[in-house]
Parts: structure tokens; sequence; C-alpha cells
């Protein structure tokens, strides 16, 4: 494992000695990630080296430790990057256009995306490695991990609003924390039982998902053929006629449940958005007749209008 020392030194390393301007630095910043990602895969990051870096890059060392101080600030240039590829992969996933497919076809696409993201030796490494040496991540942590939880559960209101926020939570852990451990070992695996291991993950969750999305919320053929329309989140008719986006279906759906909202509780339940979109998704939902305000300006509480 990794000491205390150098763990407190991950916390200083987290930038260029030199960020590289010029075409030609990029490319042999470029070229001393690709060795960096294929060395650490090799050996491990302990037993990695700059010099074998160096010469896996066909560099000189010093041309190296232009660009970085040490192996750990090539590795935080690798977690950075393969931080803001997941943010990238997570946004068209967690679109309303995805959310709105069926069960079996959304899941195909998340398992897919990722395996195909994951062919790359980068961001490869740098997911295996946080299992073994979790103390190394700057960018990384639980907190992250409980993000992604949130967000699919976030998913799976929008396709079943009926879903408890607690059970929705739980349900977003155990596909998160399978999707993980399979994943990691796919990883680890010769491609033929990679594909194996993908395939059986897809089944896994379709067939541990379905149960919660077909139980109370079905898409109709045309909402199917138009995943922008919104879907019905309350029998009440007078819903169906609103387009609304998926926040404000999360807004909906968690006072149905529980009666009110409060802007924090909202930024609990979309920590992707800031403050002021979600005010407006509420204000919104106020302009057309769905909620009701109470409370001060700064301490307001949304409620269902008298009758709802």
């Amino acid at each position: 494992m990794v000491s205390d020392k150098a763990a407190n030194k991950a916390k200083q390393s987290l930038s260029f000695r030199h960020h590289p301007k010029q075409q030609r630095s990029q490319a042999r910043v470029e070229k001393i990630l690709q060795a960096a990602a294929k060395v650490f895969w090799d050996v491990g990051y302990d037993a990695a080296t700059t010099h074998a870096i160096a010469q896996q890059a066909n560099t000189a060392v010093g041309t190296l430790y232009r660009f970085f101080p040490n192996k750990l600030a090539i590795f935080h240039a690798l977690e950075k990057r393969h931080r803001q590829g997941v943010e990238d992969i997570q946004a068209p996933l967690m679109s309303t256009e995805v959310i709105h497919l069926p069960l079996s076809d959304m899941i195909r696409q998340m398992v897919e995306t990722f395996a195909k993201y994951f062919e790359s030796l980068g961001p490869r490494v740098v997911y295996v490695q946080y299992y073994d040496l979790p103390e190394l991540y700057a960018q990384f942590d639980e907190s992250v991990d409980y993000s992604y939880i949130r967000r699919f559960a976030i998913a799976l209101r929008i396709r079943n609003p009926k879903l408890p926020i607690e059970k929705s939570e739980l349900i977003a852990e155990v596909c998160h924390r399978s999707f993980n451990a399979l994943f990691l070992r796919a990883l680890r695996s010769e491609p033929q039982h990679r594909d194996h291991l993908y395939q059986e993950l897809q089944t896994l969750l379709i067939n541990y998902l379905q149960t919660y999305d077909a139980k109370c919320h079905k898409l109709s053929e045309t909402q199917l053929a138009d995943p922008s329309t919104a879907a019905p989140i309350a029998s009440d008719p007078t819903y169906l006629d609103i387009t609304l986006n998926p926040r404000q279906q999360v807004a909906l759906s968690h006072i149905q449940q529980h009666g009110h909202l409060t802007i924090q509780t909202f930024e609990a339940l979309c920590p992707e958005r800031s403050r002021r979109t979600l005010q407006r998704d509420l204000k919104r939902l106020v302009s057309e007749g769905l909620l009701i305000t109470t409370g001060d300006t700064n301490q307001l509480t949304y409620r269902p209008p008298a009758g709802r």
C-alpha cells in the first residue's frame, strides 16, 4: 500500500510542471501519457518508474521532467483526463432520450458505451488502479461514486415516478456496485471472457431492474417514438398537457410522495444542476399552477395546490 507521505504528496501533484502550449510539446506530453498508461498497466503503479516511462515513450527522462515532477503527477494527469471522460459519457447516457428507451436498450447502451471507452489503456489503468490504491486519487472518492448513484436513481424515478427516493437510491447503488465489480473483472480478463462478462452484466441488470421499471410506469408507443415527450407523473389529467423536463418530473414525484419540497432537497435530488437552474424549474411549475409556495423568499417550501 502507499504510505501516508505518498498519500499527502498526491494532493501536491495535480498540475504540470510546465503546461504544454506548443503543438510539439503537446505531442510529447501525449506520448508520455500513453507510455505511462502502458507501464502502469504492465507493472502497476508501485513498480513503475519515470525512467521506465521515458524509455517506453522513447524520450529522455529530462524531457519527461520538463513537464512532470514525478510519476504521481503523470498519474494525476491520466486521472484528470479519465474523470472528464466519464463526465462526457455520463451526460448523454443520462439524457431524456436514453432514459426513455426500453429498459433493455438503455442498459445495453450503457454497458456498450463504457466497454468501448475502456478499450483505451489510459482510462482502463486509472479505473483498475482505483481498487488497488485509492489513496493515490485526487479526482475520485466515495463522494464521486455517490454522485453517480444519485444520477442513476434520478433516472430510475423518471422511468417510474412512484418509486420512493430511498428505494431508488438503494437500487441504483446495487446496480453501480455490480457494474463496477463485473467491469473490473472484465477489464482484467482475456477479450473473449471479457465480452461474455459484458453480456452477462447486461442480463443481470435488466433482470434486476425490470421489476421496478415495469411495476408502475409504462411509456406509451407515442412517447417511445418521441423521447422528448414527458411521461405522465400522476393520474391527474391536468398534468398530461404540460411537457416537463426530467428535473421537474423528479420534483413533482418527490412532492407526491412527501407533500412538500425545498430547494435544498431539490439540490440533493439533482446535484448535477446549479441552484439557479433548479429555481427556474420550480418557478415554472408554480407559474403553471402545479405548485404553490409558502414561507420566506430564502426558505420557500413548494407544495401542491389545494385539491391536488
